[in-house]
């Protein structure tokens, strides 16, 4: 009897050894394969998990803030914060005061740079003129000779909101 209920145990603690190999193994998968974005700091190729900030560029550029993320998953993020723009035609810049507004901002697409997954696509929810709009822009290098890469369309569309 005593042999019979040895065996048995070993045979369940091998097969919880065996179960919990595979399910330390997922955890561990899903963690590493969650994208990063480039580029939240004009920093290009510096990778972030969840920023709090965004910067487009210097001086008037817009940026956000305040990012709040609901979800950072394997293929899609989502977050909130606010947008902080100058009124379009004021100049010169360094004398235009930014005023803020909600915005959201959802991550997409991911890519590889070497072996680093990245989101590549970023749409941003906004109010302009009153109603909501959607811009999404990519994250690469767009013009030939360029060295650095940015996020596309950022802040491009925003002077005239």
């Amino acid at each position: 009897m005593k042999i019979i209920s040895r065996k048995l145990a070993l045979a369940a603690g091998i097969g919880l050894a065996a179960l919990a190999g595979p399910i330390a193994g997922a955890g561990m998968a899903s963690a590493s394969t969650s994208p990063v974005v480039y580029g939240a700091h004009l920093d290009p190729w510096h990778a972030y998990v969840k920023p709090a900030t965004f910067y487009f560029g210097n001086g008037a550029a817009p940026r956000i803030t305040n990012l709040t993320w609901k979800s950072w998953g394997s293929n899609s993020a989502w977050g909130t914060g606010k947008i902080w723009t100058i009124k379009a035609g004021c100049s010169p810049s360094y004398k235009c005061s930014f005023s803020s507004r909600w915005v959201g901002m959802y991550l997409s697409d991911p890519k590889y740079h070497g072996k680093t997954r990245y989101y590549d696509k970023m749409s941003v929810e906004l109010s302009v003129g009153g109603k909501m709009r959607w811009e999404t822009g990519y994250y690469g290098i767009f013009y030939p000779g360029a060295t650095a890469p940015y996020w596309e369309k950022f802040p491009n569309v925003w002077p005239y909101l």
